[in-house]
């Protein structure tokens, strides 16, 4: 068996992988390709990203299965502090660390990572086992570009794949981090997220992913979690900070459990197009004032947003601390949890602590909502009358 380790500071490269990695990459690809040429000897390979700043001028594009792609540590150091300071001379270090990758992009393409096989039928360009672990995608660019959208994607998956891994990265400066097409059974875990646009997107439709021990650190323009049309995914143990937004859009029987949720906007939860049958339970919300404007919402959106049947949100603690004056609209009473619409939704034995007079809201459309121990009497809006309540005292 050919050689299947390698290591792109030793590979005979036509170029250095500080000057160009993504062009080593692909040529490291290629000569796996050459090498793996019949249905059963295809192993996959490693290629190893030693410590060390390395350019990416070339989009990497992976077309095999069985790939691993790791560094030595996911580097992440915050690009906005260092650019809201206006004297770093003192500073030991400035620039993300460990492996550390520079997404430049002078070719024209967004995606510092397409994984991407096309071949009919459709197992033809299923991929399995891609694993990215231990090294930084930083977007570089400065003036907050992931508020303000500097194209750049750290990781785009766009052919179906499964079980699929990415476990101890880091991103910084990029419009989205991980954007992963028709998932199976994909886990990310132990990432470190920030100053991204959006972190992790599951689109076209997904089941069972795994989203579990992550930081995802101020997704102001976009969402800390977005799955559409997605099938059993847990989301769990993760701490999400600042403009905090897990959006799932008609996705069913998933689980959102044991997060730290901390935001300075409205709508951290959104279960929508009929999102049904999820459970959201034993989260930490906390919402407070801070910097930024959230255009998206306003504070009748509700920390928890759900327009789906047959959801639960139970066993949740709320914190809200927002200034009245920072309240939107004006004089508003702010939402905790806003039914939206939809059958059957059960609300249990969440505590909500609010230096304001805050909601549970029932619109019109819902059917058949059952409140057990979640809010007082007085905190209950309901412009329905098919709902049970069992008030706390």
């Amino acid at each position: 068996m050919a050689n299947t380790v390698y290591d792109v500071t030793t590979f005979n490269g036509s170029v250095s992988p500080h000057t160009d990695i993504g062009k080593v990459i692909n040529e490291i690809i290629a000569d796996i390709k050459s090498k793996q040429t019949t249905q059963n000897t295809r192993p996959g390979a490693v290629i190893y990203i030693p410590p060390g700043h390395y350019d990416l001028l070339t989009r990497v594009v992976i077309d095999i299965s069985f790939l691993t792609i790791k560094g030595s540590g996911h580097g992440f150091l915050s690009r906005a502090i260092h650019d809201d300071t206006s004297d770093t001379s003192k500073w030991i270090e400035v620039q993300p660390g460990s492996s550390h990758i520079r997404v430049k992009h002078t070719d024209g393409n967004n995606e510092a990572f397409l994984v991407q096989r096309s071949g009919a039928p459709a197992e033809v360009g299923r991929l399995n086992g891609v694993v990215f672990q231990d090294f930084c995608i930083d977007g570089v660019a400065s003036s907050k570009p992931y508020a303000e959208g500097n194209h750049k994607i750290g990781i785009s998956v766009q052919s179906d794949n499964d079980s699929f891994r990415f476990e101890g990265m880091g991103f910084v400066y990029l419009t989205q981090a991980m954007v992963v097409r028709g998932a199976d059974a994909c886990s990310f875990t132990n990432n470190f997220v920030a100053e991204c646009g959006t972190s992790i997107s599951l689109t076209g439709a997904s089941q069972v992913a795994k989203i579990t021990n992550n930081y995802l650190i101020s997704a102001w323009a976009g969402y800390s979690v977005f799955a559409e049309n997605a099938e059993g995914i847990l989301i769990s143990g993760n701490t999400i900070l600042w403009a905090c937004n897990i959006t799932l859009i008609n996705s069913n029987r998933c689980t959102i459990s044991a997060n730290k949720l901390l935001s300075n906007f409205p709508s951290m939860i959104a279960l929508t197009n009929g999102s049904s049958e999820n459970l959201i339970s034993g989260n930490h919300f906390r919402r407070v004032y801070g910097d930024g404007t959230s255009t998206r919402y306003d504070d009748l959106f509700g920390l928890v947003h759900v327009n789906g049947s047959d959801n639960a949100v139970t066993g949740n603690q709320f914190s809200f601390s927002v200034p009245a004056g920072n309240i939107s609209p004006s004089g508003a009473d702010p939402t905790i949890i806003l039914v939206a619409g939809g059958d059957r939704n059960y609300l249990a034995t969440n505590n909500i602590k609010a230096n304001l007079d805050v909601k549970i809201v029932l619109d019109g459309s819902s059917t058949k909502t059952k409140l057990l121990y979640t809010a007082q009497s007085a905190q209950l809006q309901a412009y329905t009358d098919d709902y049970a309540l069992v008030a706390t005292p």
